[in-house]
């Protein structure tokens, strides 16, 4: 038996069992099911639609019926219901700036950190290449090369070991800092990518 076999009292009832939203649905994708359900469906259909998901007003109105309430209805609880996702994907719009400016933050604090690191590593070598020189100048050497020893030691009189020490601190404070500004940037770009695909999913509805 086909589908335009059935009587239309038979088509009306299995269209009363589905939501207005299957029921367009249907409407749409079968010729027969449309022309029942725009001319055969009786106003009690709509009522109980209504009064499903509308209970909170239900007096009839004469002029378009159930269906035409149940429509007016639904129209205005779907713009709610754009309104209200439009808010939300402009609050993630907008956490998504936020956390693009902290993340370009983070990053101009690491490149900073890490050429810290850089320097306060050039400054210990050349102290301590200082300190070596101090140590070969009371060794016998060639006069020229105790010439050089003397140079540079006499460029830098403060107190070898102490300064050393200070920088090897600086150094390690510095890339403690790193450490802990590069965590936080990585967890901020993982952040970053989860808003961006909530943002994706909520604006492909």
């Amino acid at each position: 038996m086909r589908l335009e076999d059935l009587p239309t009292s038979v088509l009306c009832e299995v269209l009363s069992r589905f939501e207005a939203q299957e029921l367009m649905t249907l409407a749409c994708t079968c010729k027969l099911f449309h022309q029942v359900a725009t001319t055969d469906i009786t106003d009690g259909f709509w009522m109980r639609l209504y009064k499903l998901h509308y209970g909170f007003d239900v007096e009839p109105d004469p002029e378009c019926g159930w269906k035409g309430r149940y429509r007016d209805a639904f129209l205005r609880t779907k713009l709610i219901r754009q309104r209200s996702e439009q808010r939300r994907v402009t609050l993630i719009e907008n956490q998504i700036k936020d956390i693009e400016r902290e993340v370009r933050t983070l990053h101009e604090e690491a490149l900073d950190l890490k050429h810290q690191v850089r320097s306060h590593a050039s400054l210990y070598r050349e102290i301590d290449r200082v300190k070596s020189a101090e140590v070969a100048l009371k060794t016998w050497s060639p006069a020229s090369v105790s010439a050089r020893h003397k140079q540079v030691v006499e460029q830098t009189p403060v107190d070898k070991a102490t300064r050393l020490c200070c920088v090897r601190q600086e150094i390690e404070v510095s890339k403690h800092l790193l450490k802990s500004v590069l965590l936080r940037l990585e967890n901020k770009k993982r952040k970053l990518g989860a808003l961006e695909e909530t943002l994706t999913a909520s604006r492909a509805r």
